[in-house]
């Protein structure tokens, strides 16, 4: 393409798709050179192109929280190594929860992507480390209890690792050769990243980025505002949600304010900052926030810049939404996962054929210990539950959202953590009645087969509380956590020894608009299930 061409919308859809597949090949490096199972299998990574100046032009198709943590941590590393500093070869890192993701487990490589001897953009990988160091306890007051902060540091000098680096991070948690091992995927996909544009730009003849980028960018922000402006009256639209918390309930307020094609999403109201880790900081705030909005308004549009442009986020210094440093926020998805409801809740009275009704969320689970041999272990999996019913079809059962994580099989939990699955079934009518009715969630049993004590923390946020149905469906069930037949608080560290049983109820999910005769008889032939038929086991209802 020639430099002074001008993009017609052909070869902007053409480019642009092109330049997709650069960054899901660097998505698609990391998931085969990762020793995780939360990165092979629930795929808790992402992977980001970002224009020399920082702006996000394209992410892969990862979980939602990585591909909408927009171009922050980049822009904060460049403050500390300045672009003329930088040489091919060069990468940082860093895992400021402040920057990028929420929490320390969370960690982010950004490397200068290089075209000629010119820097062009910038490659930005990152993933969930299951093990980050720290206390594996849901009590700690301070982030630095929490594991290892990583500051800004230059991992990769010209291609060459940083070994320094790499003896501290193996010094400092239980699993070194799988989190080196992780850390080396992103390498690799930013080193992906960076061969894939390069032959980009050969093949089409551009010198940089700059004019695609901008074209890009201006396409999507004009689409988002268009977007707001045909869905959303000018105004201002109140919601609210609550969450358990730990200890005391958790209130999350929003205030939309629409107008000329732009949102002003408010927080304040919402609940103090807590000394324990559901705080979530404000740039996972604001992935939950756009990421809803995109759901509802543009959903096949592609995250870069210009779709986040149209959408202000704000929360109160102090609030749990956005808490001050040093604030503990090791548990951020039990609380950051239920941002979008208070936002539906806001805008159902406007989206009513574009709503879903409350989720049941997911199970965050972390298995530590040491097998017969001494070797450490560190494994984190997700136990979903129901997705809510949505405007004109029921709702999924046993599926993330809004996290678009995905299920650990259990083959692959089996032969990594010393446990045997029981079951893994469908927890029939947990899924609140409606015209349409909510995703049912899930009940996961298993026995540990450990000869040495295991620590097992589930995580979830909102077990207690029942998903609410909208606009007159029935609210879902439920969950709860039992050990040897024993209910246990939610996010409290369990020490299991061998032949102890711990069971994982998950939430169902809300109906949408009250349900009728005629669906009630369709849904139940839907599940298989016959009224007269069916008796349900008693210790499927012990706790519901």
């Amino acid at each position: 393409m020639r430099s002074g061409a001008k993009l017609n919308p052909i070869d902007l859809e053409v480019l642009w798709n092109r330049l997709i597949t650069v960054v899901d090949e660097a998505g698609y490096a990391i998931l085969r050179t990762s020793m995780s199972k939360i990165v092979v299998e629930a795929r808790d990574f992402g992977a980001l192109l970002l224009d020399a100046d920082g702006q996000l032009l394209i992410s892969d198709a990862g979980v939602a929280s990585k591909i909408g943590t927009n171009s922050i941590a980049a822009r904060e590393l460049l403050k500390h190594f300045p672009r003329e500093t930088l040489c091919p070869g060069d990468m940082l890192i860093t895992n400021n929860p402040w920057w990028i993701m929420g929490h320390l487990n969370d960690v982010a490589v950004v490397a200068p992507l290089f075209y000629r001897r010119r820097l062009v953009g910038f490659a930005e990988c990152m993933a969930h480390m299951s093990d980050i160091g720290g206390c594996l306890s849901a009590s700690p007051m301070e982030v630095y209890e929490e594991g290892l902060i990583i500051p800004p540091t230059r991992i990769m000098a010209q291609g060459r690792e940083n070994e320094t680096f790499f003896n501290l991070l193996k010094a400092n948690v239980r699993v070194p050769l799988q989190i080196s091992s992780d850390l080396r995927a992103l390498i690799s996909g930013c080193q992906v990243m960076q061969r894939g544009l390069e032959r980009f730009l050969s093949d089409t003849h551009m010198p940089d980025l700059r004019k695609l980028g901008s074209a890009i960018i201006a396409h999507s922000r004009n689409a988002m505002r268009q977007a707001i402006r045909a869905a959303i009256p000018d105004g201002t639209y109140r919601g609210e949600t609550l969450i358990e918390g730990s200890g005391s309930p958790l209130e999350i307020k929003v205030q939309v304010t629409a107008g000329d094609g732009e949102l002003d999403i408010d927080f304040t109201g919402s609940s103090h900052q807590r000394d324990v880790g559901v705080n979530c900081t404000l740039v996972y705030t604001h992935v939950w926030t756009t990421y809803i909005v995109k759901c509802l308004l543009c959903p096949a549009l592609p995250n870069n810049e210009g779709m986040f442009a149209p959408i202000r986020v704000s929360a109160p210094e102090g609030s749990f939404l956005n808490p001050r440093f040093p604030a503990p926020v090791r548990l951020k998805s039990s609380s950051g996962h239920f941002i979008p409801d208070a936002i539906i809740d806001a805008l159902q009275g406007v989206l009513s054929e574009k709503l879903v009704a409350e989720s049941g969320n997911k199970f965050a689970v972390l298995f530590s210990g040491r097998n017969r041999n001494g070797r450490a272990y560190s494994e984190s999996m997700f136990v979903m539950g129901g997705m809510g019913a949505r405007a004109r079809k029921n709702g999924l059962h046993c599926a993330s959202f809004p996290a678009n994580s995905s299920n650990l099989p259990i083959e692959v939990l089996e032969a990594t953590v010393p446990v045997r699955v029981h079951h893994k079934r469908i927890r029939r009518d947990s899924g609140g009645a409606g015209a349409c009715t909510g995703g049912c969630g899930q009940d996961f049993e298993f026995e540990s087969l450990s000869e040495l004590p295991m620590m097992v923390r589930a995580s979830h946020g909102k077990l207690g509380i029942p998903p609410k149905g909208l606009l007159g469906g029935h609210d879902g069930k439920t969950g709860g956590i039992l050990v040897n037949g024993r209910p246990v608080a939610d996010k409290t560290p369990v020490t299991l020894r061998k032949g102890d049983v711990m069971r994982l109820l998950t939430p169902g999910s809300g109906g949408m608009r009250p349900p009728t005769r005629e669906r009630e008889r369709n849904e139940a032939g839907r599940l298989g299930l016959q009224a007269r038929a069916v008796k349900m086991p008693a210790e499927e209802t012990s706790i519901d």
